[in-house]
C-alpha cells in the first residue's frame, strides 16, 4: 500500500496519551466521561509520534468481547448512552426484522420452515447487506400453549434458527411480535387478522371483530375502531383472569372494610341491590363464579350479579337479577382483585359507602385496596381462591422468564453473548384503558409491565440482557388528527439499568394523506432527533426496532426516498448547526449519536406464502407478505432478487469505533423509483491560506466517520458494502491517505495502520471491513478527534490533491466542524441555495 503522510500547518488531536481501556459490565457505565471543553488547535508542524510498538491483530470473538453493555458519553450539554463491546469500543447495530412469517400459521408461527431455509436467509443477509444483527420474531401463541405450559419443541426450532444468524456473526434481538393483540378476536370472514396472544388468553367476553369502514382503509385502524381488539389489549393491561374454569363457592370479600358482598336482607329476588355488609357465612353472601364471567347466587342459582339496566354510568347500582347471559352479568376479576364489568372493562365494582356500585377502575394501590379490592374467599377453608388463578399478563411474564432461561441453557456461552435482549411487546397501544392521560398510561400501565419483565428475567438468572421497551405506538405519530402523537417525556422516574428505548418510526404522514410532498434531503432529521431526545429523557440507550416503507411507492410514497431518508437521519442531523444569521446552513452537526436499527423486513418466502387467513379456506394468501396486505420485504424469489434498489440497503456503517462516535454520514447514490439519483452529501473543507469551502466528491459514494478519544486498543471497523470496489477504494484519516489496499493482506504493524479485511463469518463475495487503528501518540488527549473518510475511487483527484484534502480535513475536524455538506433540494425550508448548483 502507498501511504501519503500529512504535512500540515496544524497537527491533529489524537486520543489519549495513554490508552484508556474500558471493560464495562452490563449496567456499569463509565462514570467519568471526558470533560466538556472546546479543543484547542495545536500549532506544531511535526507528525504525531507513537510511544509504543504497534500490535495490530483481529479482535477476539470470545463471549466477554461480544457481550454488549451500555456506556454514557457526553458532548457539550448532551448526554447519551451507547452500546459498547467488551473491548470498550462503541458499537452500532444494523440489520433487519426476520421475519413477518411469524404472523402466519403456515409454519406454526415460525419464521422458517426448516434450518436450511434459516441458513439460506441469514447467509444472504450477511453476504448482501452485511447486517450485524437481526430482530428475530417469535410468537407468544407459538410458545405459550397454555397458561402454565410452554412448547419447548417450538423453542428448540427457534434456537436452531437463531444459531444460523449467530453463525454469521450477528446479534439477535428476541422480539415477541404482536399486532392487534391477537388473531383470536377475528372471525373467518374478517377482512383482517391479528397476531400475538394465544386463544386461551383471549376470552370470548372480549367480543369479535366489529370494525367497519375505518378498517377497510387501514388494518391499523382496528387499534382505535375495533372494540374486540381494544378489549383484548385492555384485558392484558388489567391482567384479567383468563376464566378457564368454574370456581368453587366463594365470598366476595373486601379486606379493607372486612365486609362481604351481600344480597340485601337475604332476598334473592330480581333487582335487589347488593351491599357491602358484615360477613356472616350465609348463602346470600356466597357466589359461584363461572368461566363465562357470571356470578350466581348460592341462595338462588338462577339469580346473577348484574349491572342495573346495563348502564355504565358512574354510580350505577350492582344488583341481582335473573340470569340471562347478558354482558350486564359478566365480570372479569384481575390480579389485583378488581371486578371489571364486561359492558366496559374500565368500570369496576366499587364499595360506595356500603352500596356496591359501578365506578371507574382505580389504579392507585391505596384506593384500590380501600374500595375495589375483592378477595375470592373460599367458603370451604377461607383461602384466597384468586391467588391460584391464571391471569393473562402474569402468565406472559412467567413464560418470558422461562423462555429466556431455556434459551440461555441451550446456547453456549459464546452463542448467548450474541443475544441482545428481549422485546416483550410490539407496538403497544392502550386499547382505551381508563380515563387516563398519556402520562398516566406510561407510569401506571406500560412501564410497570416492563418492570415486571425485568424482574422476572433477573429472577431466572438472565441478568445481562436488557428489556427492549417500546413506547406507546402513537407516541411520535405524524399521521395527523386520526392518530395524533401522544408525545414523550412522561415517565416520572428514570428506568435505570436493564432497559433499552426501542421506538419504531414509519413516515405515516406520507403513507397517508397528511403529507403529499416528496421526501428529499433531510426529510426525517426532526423525527430521529425526537427519538434521541426521548432516549436522553429516559437516560437509556436507543434502538429503532422497525422502520421502512411499503414497496412500489411513488412520489410522496417513493419507497427508496422514504427509507433512504430514515437511514440518513439515523446517522446524522443538522439540528444545531446554524448559520450566523440564525437559519440552517448545509453542514451536518459535528455531534449526532448514531441510532442503531432494524428495517422491516427480510422474508425469503415473499410472494411464496400459503396462508389461509383466519383459517378461512376461501381466503388463501400467497402474495407479498401475506398478512393484512402488507408489502415490505426487500427480497424476493427466495432471496435471489431484490424488491428495492440494492444500494438502498447495502450501505456502509461503523460497526465498532475505537473512541466515542461524534457523527457518521454515508452517500450511497441511491436511485429513487423514477431512477433519479438521490445525491445528498458532498465533502466541503477549507485549508488556511489555500482555499475556502472547496467541494469534493459530489456525486461520488463515500462514508465519513468522526470520533473522539481512545477507549480501546482494538481498531475502528467500518463496514463497506460489496458494490464499492475494494481495488479502487481510498481511505483518508488524520494520519494519511491510503490507496491500493489489498483485502486480507498481512497487517504491516505500521503505527496508526489502515487495513481492509473481508467481512468475518460472512459468505464469499460479501462486503469488507475497513480497519483503522489509532495508536498512542505523544500529542493525544481525551479530547482528540479522529476521522476516516472511505471513498469509492479517487473521483479524479491526483495524489497531491488527495494529500491536500487530507490536510484540510484535519483542519476542519480539529475545529469541531463536520466536512459533510448537504446537497441539492432539502425537504424543509430555511436553507441557503446549494453552493454546488
Amino acid at each position: 500500500m502507498i501511504l501519503f503522510t500529512q504535512t500540515l500547518s496544524t497537527k491533529t488531536l489524537l486520543a489519549l496519551s495513554l490508552p484508556l481501556l474500558v471493560t464495562p459490565t452490563l449496567w456499569a457505565m463509565s462514570n467519568t466521561p471526558p470533560p466538556d471543553v472546546e479543543p484547542s488547535v495545536p500549532t506544531s508542524t511535526s507528525a504525531p509520534q507513537n510511544t509504543q510498538a504497534a500490535n495490530h491483530q483481529l479482535p477476539t470473538t470470545s463471549a466477554d468481547v461480544k457481550q454488549l453493555s451500555v456506556r454514557k458519553k457526553n458532548f457539550q450539554d448532551q448526554n447519551d448512552k451507547v452500546f459498547v463491546d467488551g473491548l470498550g469500543r462503541e458499537v452500532s447495530l444494523r440489520g433487519f426484522n426476520v421475519s413477518g412469517k411469524v404472523k402466519l400459521a403456515q409454519y406454526g408461527f415460525q419464521p422458517f420452515q426448516n434450518v436450511e431455509d434459516a441458513k439460506t436467509s441469514f447467509n444472504l443477509l450477511g453476504k448482501q447487506v452485511g447486517s450485524n444483527m437481526v430482530r428475530y420474531t417469535v410468537a407468544w401463541e407459538g410458545i405459550h400453549t397454555g397458561p402454565t405450559t410452554i412448547d419447548y419443541a417450538y423453542l428448540d426450532n427457534a434456537i436452531a434458527y437463531m444459531k444460523q444468524a449467530i453463525n454469521n456473526g450477528m446479534y439477535v434481538l428476541v422480539d415477541y411480535h404482536s399486532d392487534l393483540y391477537s388473531r383470536h378476536t377475528f372471525t373467518q370472514n374478517s377482512a383482517n387478522t391479528g397476531n400475538g396472544a394465544p386463544q386461551w388468553a383471549v376470552h370470548p367476553v372480549n367480543g369479535t371483530d366489529d370494525c367497519g369502514l375505518p378498517c377497510q382503509l387501514s388494518w391499523a385502524a382496528h387499534k382505535q375502531s375495533n372494540s374486540s381488539v381494544r378489549n383484548g389489549m385492555k384485558s392484558f393491561w388489567y391482567d384479567h383472569w383468563i376464566m378457564d374454569k368454574d370456581l368453587p363457592t366463594a365470598e366476595l370479600y373486601l379486606p379493607d372494610s372486612n365486609q362481604c358482598a351481600d344480597i340485601r336482607g337475604g332476598d334473592a329476588s330480581n333487582s335487589t341491590t347488593v351491599l357491602a355488609w358484615q360477613c356472616s357465612q350465609q348463602s346470600h353472601q356466597q357466589w359461584n363464579y363461572r368461566s363465562d364471567g357470571t356470578l350466581h347466587s348460592v341462595k338462588n342459582p338462577n339469580i346473577c350479579l348484574d349491572v342495573a339496566g346495563a348502564r355504565t354510568d358512574n354510580g350505577t347500582d350492582i344488583q341481582i337479577y335473573r340470569c340471562n347471559n347478558s354482558k350486564a352479568q359478566q365480570f372479569i376479576i384481575d390480579q389485583q382483585g378488581r371486578l371489571h364489568s364486561a359492558l366496559d372493562f374500565n368500570k369496576c365494582v366499587s364499595n360506595d359507602s356500603g352500596n356496591l356500585k359501578l365506578r371507574e377502575c382505580e389504579y392507585d394501590d391505596s384506593t384500590v385496596e380501600k374500595r375495589q379490592h375483592f378477595v375470592l374467599r373460599s367458603v370451604e377453608n377461607g383461602s384466597n381462591i384468586g391467588a391460584g388463578l391464571s391471569y393473562s399478563q402474569s402468565a406472559f411474564v412467567w413464560q418470558i422468564g422461562q423462555v429466556a432461561k431455556y434459551i440461555k441453557q441451550n446456547m453456549t456461552v459464546d452463542e448467548f453473548a450474541h443475544v441482545l435482549g428481549f422485546e416483550p411487546i410490539n407496538e403497544p397501544f392502550d386499547g382505551g384503558i381508563g380515563e387516563m392521560s398519556y402520562d398516566e398510561f406510561d407510569n401506571l400501565i406500560l412501564w410497570p409491565f416492563y418492570q415486571r419483565v425485568r424482574a422476572e428475567l433477573d429472577a431466572q438468572g438472565v441478568t445481562q440482557k436488557p428489556v427492549y421497551t417500546e413506547p406507546m405506538v402513537f407516541w411520535s405519530s405524524i399521521t395527523g388528527a386520526v392518530a395524533p402523537a401522544t408525545g414523550g417525556g412522561y415517565l416520572d422516574y428514570k428506568p435505570g439499568d436493564g432497559f433499552v428505548f426501542t421506538p419504531h418510526f414509519y413516515d405515516q404522514a406520507r403513507m397517508g394523506v397528511n403529507n403529499l410532498t416528496v421526501a428529499r434531503n433531510g426529510a426525517h432529521f426532526e423525527n430521529l432527533d425526537l427519538i434521541r431526545d426521548e432516549a436522553r429523557f429516559l437516560d437509556l440507550a436507543v434502538f429503532k426496532s422497525e422502520f421502512g416503507m411499503w414497496l412500489n411507492g411513488y412520489g410522496h410514497t417513493d419507497t427508496e426516498r422514504v427509507v433512504n431518508a430514515s437511514y440518513q437521519a439515523m446517522e446524522s442531523s443538522d439540528r444545531t448547526h446554524t448559520s450566523q444569521s440564525g437559519g440552517k446552513d448545509r453542514f451536518v452537526d459535528f455531534y449526532t449519536p448514531l441510532v442503531s436499527g432494524a428495517q422491516w423486513q427480510w422474508d425469503i418466502y415473499y410472494d411464496n406464502h400459503y396462508e389461509f387467513q383466519n383459517g378461512n379456506p376461501n381466503e388463501l394468501k400467497t402474495e407479498d407478505d401475506a398478512w393484512n396486505g402488507e408489502d415490505f420485504s426487500v427480497i424476493n424469489n427466495f432471496g435471489k432478487g431484490y424488491n428495492v434498489n440494492a444500494n438502498l440497503i447495502e450501505r456502509a456503517y461503523p460497526r465498532a469505533v475505537q473512541g466515542e462516535l461524534m457523527h457518521f454520514a454515508y452517500e450511497g447514490l441511491v436511485p429513487d423509483r423514477a431512477d433519479d439519483v438521490m445525491a445528498y452529501h458532498s465533502i466541503r473543507t477549507s485549508l488556511e491560506g489555500q482555499f475556502s469551502q472547496r467541494e469534493f466528491f459530489r456525486d461520488n459514494k463515500f462514508a465519513f466517520l468522526a470520533w473522539r478519544g481512545r477507549t480501546s486498543t482494538a481498531p475502528t471497523e467500518i463496514y463497506v458494502p460489496r458494490h464499492i470496489n475494494s481495488a479502487n477504494m481510498i481511505v483518508i484519516t488524520e494520519n494519511g491517505v491510503y490507496k491500493n489496499l489489498t483485502v486480507n493482506a498481512p497487517f504491516t504493524q505500521e503505527n496508526n495502520e489502515v487495513a481492509v479485511i473481508s467481512d468475518p463469518k460472512k459468505q464469499p463475495g460479501s462486503g469488507n471491513l475497513v480497519m483503522v487503528w489509532d495508536d498512542v501518540d505523544t500529542s493525544e488527549t481525551a479530547q482528540s478527534y479522529h476521522f476516516a473518510l472511505v471513498i469509492d475511487g479517487s473521483a479524479g483527484l491526483s495524489d497531491a490533491e488527495l494529500n491536500t484534502l487530507q490536510q484540510s480535513l484535519v483542519e476542519t475536524v480539529n475545529k469541531g466542524k463536520s466536512p459533510v455538506y448537504l446537497t441539492n433540494s432539502m425537504t424543509a425550508r430555511g436553507y441557503p441555495d446549494d453552493m454546488g448548483n
